[in-house]
């Protein structure tokens, strides 16, 4: 729990100097209606999963990829994302808690963000779903990686989730995002199977701060 703390103090400190400290972010290029803009990212994803009974955001991972996005109005932009991230949760030996072999789960997804973004003063907000296709995953017991056919989950080929993000600029090209994902429906297990967790099903539960560049497609 300290860890997920602490890094909450140090994310909201960094977006504060960069909030107070950026004039130039207001000035950006405002986009014009129907004219699309691209953008490079990469970040770090800190995670757990919801039904595994391990808690705490102990699993470090990343997430890069592409995306689009275009004014659709007056005060939305609508972004298009294509992403590898990992996300999964690790089990954390302490003095009171020691365990011997702890275990790490580490799903790999291609996941396809759809988000509406809103501007407030120069922070922007973003909020929608991502579509998560698991591509593969592997497990630890201790450092030893588990064999492929001795896994011990077996995680949903689709994963839908919602995403709850904020983003600063601190040039006209560079921004810095800090976004909350949380899944809509079980991302292993279902509903109704009580035997993973109390409504059934587990649950992905990620934040990832990462870097974008911005790329603009107009002449």
């Amino acid at each position: 729990m300290y860890i997920w703390r602490n890094s909450l103090i140090v994310l909201f400190s960094f977006f504060v100097l960069i909030g107070l400290g950026q004039e130039d972010a207001k000035a950006k290029k405002r986009q014009q209606k129907g004219e699309f803009s691209a953008l490079v990212r990469v970040g770090v994803v800190s995670s757990q999963i919801l039904g595994d009974n391990f808690g705490g955001y102990n699993k470090l991972g990343f997430s890069g990829g592409i995306g689009t996005f275009t004014k659709i109005s007056e005060r939305f932009i609508f972004q298009l994302e294509l992403n590898y991230s990992t996300r999964g949760s690790r089990e954390r030996s302490t003095k009171t808690k020691p365990i011997p072999f702890p275990m790490r789960l580490e799903p790999h997804y291609l996941d396809v963000p759809l988000l509406l973004k809103t501007n407030i003063s120069i922070f922007e907000i973003e909020f929608g779903v991502t579509n998560g296709f698991l591509l593969f995953h592997r497990e630890w017991i201790g450092n030893s990686k588990t064999p492929n056919n001795q896994h011990t989950w077996d995680f949903n080929r689709y994963e839908l989730a919602g995403n709850l993000g904020i983003n600063t600029a601190f040039s006209t090209k560079w921004h810095v995002n800090a976004r909350f994902h949380y899944s809509l429906i079980p991302a292993s297990g279902s509903i109704g199977n009580s035997g993973i967790a109390l409504f059934g099903g587990a649950y992905n539960n990620a934040i990832t701060l990462s870097l974008h560049r911005l790329i603009s497609l107009s002449k």
